[in-house]
């Protein structure tokens, strides 16, 4: 982020007699507001260095990332402050809901409605136009297809599709693209229109089938408008990103104790990492391209593991969860089928999917009950360093007991009944870890 000198040289902040600054978090895609608490200059400048909403606490009398217990981080993608200087707006990204409740923002509580008047302000306005009321009203269609997929209601046209399978869903799909083509032949409009509807329809009940999700969509199309883009605007879409500080001794220090056949490979594996991580810290400040590094250090060092694939989904065990750009797809394409695998299984898929938080949870942890020793030992590792890198982190007590305990419960048991060896040494090192 930027230094905080520059806004405060243009609009000094007017800290209260107490010393704090109420501050406004709004999401910066939909422009809802969240909610609102306070921040003392401790907490502005922690949230200048770190990139997420730290707060103070006027209750306990101390500072708050917010999330920490949740999970519900909020980064930040700007701050304003306000004409006179004593208050903020924090635009941020949310990582789940705001509320403590639940809910996605705290004002949920209507305590008036002018129906009239919140008619007037639901039209779209020059700026936001329809297009956005489309992509919303499809998203709500396709939560729907999801409900219908698992409870599957008597009576209903998404339960026969769903019940007949895959095959009913693709010849449904394929005769509605026929009759658009048709409709586009002729003159009438309307007709085309309502073609055009059955078959996105239709479409729909086949992403859901698939599991497959607007967003995913979005990125793609995104990928594919800013490659072209940079090709019109001359400049190169694969130009090489920059080491970031500190990862330099880390890089030379796997390097050295791994074959020298597997170093062309580790290298475009910390390319991609390199460029999924830029300008992403830890809590404590480091570059986050330290973490993926120390975790393949662990791997190679304290594990002794040395295979082509381990070394690969330590590096790459978080770039499908921090950077949406980065696909499954790509990852195969580069590095083989097991190494994207890995990567997927290590991947908190519900960050990127849709799927409400609790369900992906469950599949999370599932998936890596049944994934491979190797891939497990892979997770221990990037548990260890999470356990060892929270000193000093600013993390409050209660978040660190609450992570220890939902280790214990959920990757500890993990190793228990092993006889893999990397397996078992990766579960000793967390399990020293965990009761230190």
């Amino acid at each position: 982020m930027s230094d905080p000198t520059e806004s405060e040289k243009k609009q000094p902040i007017k800290w209260d007699a107490n010393g704090l600054l109420p501050c406004v978090l709004q999401d910066a895609v939909t422009g809802d507001v969240l909610t609102l608490a306070y921040m003392n200059a401790e907490s502005f400048r922690r949230t200048l260095d770190t990139g997420l909403i730290t707060f103070y606490s006027r209750s306990r009398k101390q500072l708050w990332v917010k999330g920490e217990t949740s999970g519900n981080t909020m980064r930040v993608a700007e701050l304003r402050l306000d004409c006179d200087g004593d208050a903020l707006v924090a635009r941020v990204i949310p990582d789940g809901p705001a509320c403590h409740t639940g809910e996605k923002d705290c004002f949920f509580q209507t305590i008036h409605r002018d129906a009239e008047t919140l008619a007037k302000a639901a039209r779209p306005n020059a700026l936001q136009g329809w297009g956005p009321q489309l992509g919303q009203l499809m998203e709500e269609v396709r939560t729907l297809l999801q409900e219908r997929k698992a409870q599957r209601p008597e009576g209903s046209y998404s339960t026969y599709l769903f019940n007949a399978g895959l095959d009913k869903i693709l010849k449904k799909l394929g005769e509605e693209t026929t009759e658009t083509v048709i409709a586009a032949k002729g003159d009438n409009r309307q007709a085309l229109v309502g073609e055009m509807c059955d078959m996105l329809f239709h479409l729909l009940v086949l992403m859901v089938q698939k599991e497959i999700s607007l967003e995913d969509l979005r990125r793609v199309m995104s990928d594919r408008h800013r490659k072209d883009d940079s090709r019109r605007k001359g400049t190169d879409p694969n130009v090489k990103v920059s080491r970031p500080e500190g990862c330099d001794a880390l890089e030379h220090r796997l390097l050295k104790q791994v074959d020298a056949a597997l170093h062309r490979d580790i290298a475009r594996a910390l390319e991609v990492m390199y460029r999924a991580h830029a300008g992403q810290r830890r809590q404590g400040g480091l570059p986050y391209a330290t973490h993926p590094l120390e975790v393949a250090l662990i791997a190679v060092e304290e594990v002794k593991m040395r295979d082509r694939n381990e070394i690969l989904a330590a590096l790459l065990h978080d770039v499908l969860e921090d950077d949406m750009n980065t696909t499954p797809q790509q990852l195969l394409q580069a590095f083989g089928e097991d190494a994207a695998n890995a990567v997927v299984l290590l991947t908190k898929m519900y960050k990127r999917d849709g799927t409400p938080k609790e369900l992906g949870l469950q599949r999370y942890y599932e998936g890596l009950r049944g994934a491979p020793n190797w891939v497990k030992a892979i997770k221990l590792c990037d548990r260890v360093h999470n356990l060892r890198s929270m000193a000093g982190s600013g993390l409050t007590d209660e978040y660190i007991e609450k992570y220890r305990k939902e280790t214990r419960n959920n990757l500890l048991p993990l190793a228990a009944s092993s006889v893999n060896q990397s397996l078992l040494k990766a579960g000793e090192l967390l399990l020293k870890e965990l009761y230190k």
